[in-house]
C-alpha cells in the first residue's frame, strides 16, 4: 500500500500532532535549520518515520530568487560548499573540485542533525529515535541526458552508495518533465547504480490534474519502468494521481505537503502562505472556497461526510470563517481514505463522479477545473487491463 509523507511546516504542528493518518514525515533542510526546535520536538513526539529532504532548494544552484536565504547559507556552510557561490550561483566548476566533501557532508547531515539537537529532551526523560528512515543522495536539477547536470548527478550517487552504511540509500531524480518523453532505457539504467536501496523523483512542475491524457501515460509509463527494477519508488511531489499509480504497483510512497505541495516549479519561488482551499474528495482536488460551495450545492452527491465535514456546513460558512486548520485536517482525512481505498473501488467511485458531473452541467461549465477526471480515467483504464 502506498504510504503518504507530509512535508512539515511550522505552522502544521498541531494538525500533524493530533491527526495520525499519514506514513510519515519529510523535513526540508532549510527549515531544519531555521526551526529546529520545532522540528526536533515533532519528530521526536509524533512517533512515525522521517527523513530530510536535503538539497531541494538547491536544485538549480540559483540563489538570486529564492526566500529566507539566510537559512539556505547555513545549509551550504553545513554541506561545506559555501565557497562554491560566485555572484549568487553555485559554480559546477568548484563543485566538482568539492565534490567528494560535499557528498560526505550532505550524507552526514541527515544522519546525525536532529540527534545533535536533541540533547535538551534527555533533561525531560525523553530519549527520541531520530534516525531517518531513509538517506537521500544530493541532487540538482537534470536538466539532458548529456548534460553537466546528469553527469555531476551520477557521480554523486555513486560517490554515497561508497559511503553507504546500515541505512536504506535512495538516489533521486530531479528531472526535467521532458526527460520522461525521452530515452527512458538509458535514464533508468544509468540510475540503476548497485548499492542504492530506492528512487525518489521529482518530476519538475509536473501537475497531475493540469496534465493531458499523452503525458499523463508518459508519466505513468516512468513509474511502471522504474518500478521493474524491483526497488521502492517514492515520487517527491504527487496526488491522488500518484495514489493511483501505487494502486497499479508503480509507486511505494508519495510526498506533499498539507493541502499544498502536489507538485514543484523549482524555477517559481514562493512568496507567501498557501490561499484557502476546500478539498473535494471526489474531484480529487482543492479549489478556492467560493467554487467548492457552488460545486457542492449544484451536485450534492460530491459532499464529504469526513469528521470535519460532519461538523461543520461549508455551504453556509464564510471563507474568512474557514479555519485553515480544520481545512488541512479535512485534507488530511481524505487523502488517507484514498490510500486505504482498492484500486477498483477508487476507480468506480472516479466513473460515477464524472457521470454525475456531466448530468449537472458541470462538467462542461468547469472544464478547467475539471477536466482531469476524464483524462485520469482514460489513462488508467489502460494501465490497469
Amino acid at each position: 500500500m502506498t504510504k503518504i509523507y507530509y512535508r512539515v511546516l511550522q505552522t502544521d504542528g498541531d494538525v500533524i500532532k493530533k491527526l495520525k493518518c499519514y506514513d510519515g514525515l519529510v523535513i526540508e533542510a532549510p527549515i531544519l535549520e531555521q526551526y529546529t526546535n520545532f522540528a526536533v520536538s515533532l519528530v521526536s513526539t509524533i512517533e512515525r518515520p522521517f527523513f530530510i529532504d536535503p538539497t531541494h532548494k538547491l536544485v538549480l544552484r540559483d540563489l538570486e530568487h529564492v526566500a529566507e536565504k539566510e537559512w539556505l547559507i547555513k545549509v551550504m556552510e553545513a554541506y561545506e560548499i559555501s565557497e562554491c557561490l560566485q555572484e549568487g550561483e553555485i559554480s559546477f566548476e568548484m563543485l566538482w573540485e568539492k565534490l567528494d566533501s560535499f557528498v560526505s557532508a550532505v550524507i552526514s547531515y541527515q544522519r546525525e542533525r536532529l540527534g545533535k539537537s536533541s540533547g535538551g529532551l534527555e533533561l525531560f526523560g525523553v530519549v527520541p529515535r531520530l534516525e531517518p528512515q531513509i538517506i537521500l543522495t544530493p541532487y540538482f536539477l537534470i536538466d539532458g541526458i548529456d548534460s553537466e547536470s546528469y553527469k555531476l548527478n551520477l557521480e554523486m550517487i555513486k560517490e554515497s552508495v561508497a559511503l553507504k552504511g546500515k541505512e536504506k540509500l535512495y538516489a533521486v531524480m530531479a528531472l526535467e518533465r521532458y526527460l520522461i518523453s525521452r530515452d527512458l532505457n538509458k535514464l533508468i539504467s544509468d540510475f540503476a547504480v548497485e548499492g542504492l536501496d530506492g528512487f525518489c523523483i521529482w518530476i519538475s512542475d509536473f501537475r497531475e490534474y493540469d496534465e493531458d491524457a499523452r503525458m499523463l501515460e508518459k508519466y505513468v509509463e516512468f513509474f511502471k519502468r522504474l518500478s521493474e527494477i524491483g526497488k521502492p519508488v517514492i515520487n517527491l511531489y504527487g496526488g491522488t494521481f500518484s495514489i493511483f499509480i501505487g494502486k497499479l504497483g508503480f509507486i511505494d510512497g508519495i510526498v506533499q505537503g498539507i493541502g499544498y505541495g502536489e507538485y514543484r516549479n523549482p524555477f517559481v519561488h514562493a512568496t507567501g502562505g498557501y490561499p484557502k482551499r476546500y478539498y473535494i474528495p471526489k474531484l480529487h482536488r482543492s479549489v478556492p472556497i467560493f467554487l467548492a460551495q457552488e460545486l457542492l450545492a449544484t451536485v450534492p452527491e460530491l459532499k464529504c461526510d469526513c469528521e470535519f465535514c460532519a461538523g461543520a456546513d461549508i455551504l453556509k460558512t464564510r471563507e474568512k470563517e474557514v479555519r485553515a486548520d480544520s481545512l488541512k485536517k479535512h485534507y488530511m482525512l481524505g487523502r488517507w481514505k484514498e490510500k486505504k481505498a482498492d484500486f477498483d473501488e477508487l476507480y468506480k467511485d472516479l466513473q460515477e463522479t464524472i457521470q454525475l458531473l456531466n448530468k449537472s452541467g458541470m462538467l462542461d461549465r468547469y472544464w478547467d477545473q475539471l477536466r482531469h477526471l476524464e483524462n485520469w480515467s482514460k489513462v488508467l483504464e489502460g494501465f490497469s487491463r
